[in-house]
């Protein structure tokens, strides 16, 4: 938990109310309370105060509370200054609070969880391969297209299956597979005039 101080300084400005709260041989009053010369005071369990040697001003830090942003469960009924986490999680940016561990967003191509120990949420984006036909379908519930009638390809305006050849204008074309760059396996139509 990261803590900010904040000086300040109590007295008044007016030299009348000035005078009655400096006690040189005594030490100083803060809030209707005399503490010695020299002493360390906490009037809330976020301030500290000082009394300086020769007495007069309190000088007083207040420590500012950041919470841990991955936080979700505070325990506020401590005497402590700043709250203590009893649970950690993740605050998605719609303002929905989840539990370690718990899913938040489950569609077919992603998947998204609130990790161990609270934090960011982590997601797991599946990319799809090209398709291997030309007429794919989505499917509800399924990432990536499937091809109904299995690899094919485009001739002209025929699909023609995998292995299968068909003449065009007077040329033999087939429907092939191979493997390319990225060693993905692809479809290709080949046409060659005898």
């Amino acid at each position: 938990m990261l803590l900010l101080t904040v000086s300040l300084v109590f007295g008044f400005w007016a030299s009348s109310e000035c005078a009655s709260l400096r006690f040189p041989q005594k030490g100083c009053k803060f809030e209707e309370r005399l503490f010695p010369k020299g002493s360390r005071f906490e009037p809330t369990p976020c301030m500290t105060c000082h009394c300086p040697q020769d007495g007069g001003i309190a000088n007083c830090v207040v420590q500012d509370c950041m919470p841990d942003q991955h936080c979700i469960t505070f325990d506020n009924s401590t005497t402590e200054c700043c709250p203590t986490c009893l649970k950690f999680g993740c605050r998605h940016s719609d303002g929905r609070i989840f539990n370690q561990g718990e899913v938040i967003k489950n569609e077919p191509c992603v998947r998204c969880f609130c990790p161990f120990g609270g934090g960011i949420p982590v997601c797991d984006v599946t990319s799809c391969p090209l398709s291997q036909c030309v007429d794919p379908v989505s499917v509800s519930g399924v990432c990536c297209p499937i091809c109904p009638n299995g690899p094919n390809c485009q001739i002209g305006l025929l699909t023609l299956p995998i292995g299968q050849s068909v003449m065009v204008e007077g040329a033999s074309c087939v429907c092939e597979t191979f493997v390319d760059k990225d060693g993905l396996e692809r479809t290709l139509a080949r046409c060659n005039k005898n």
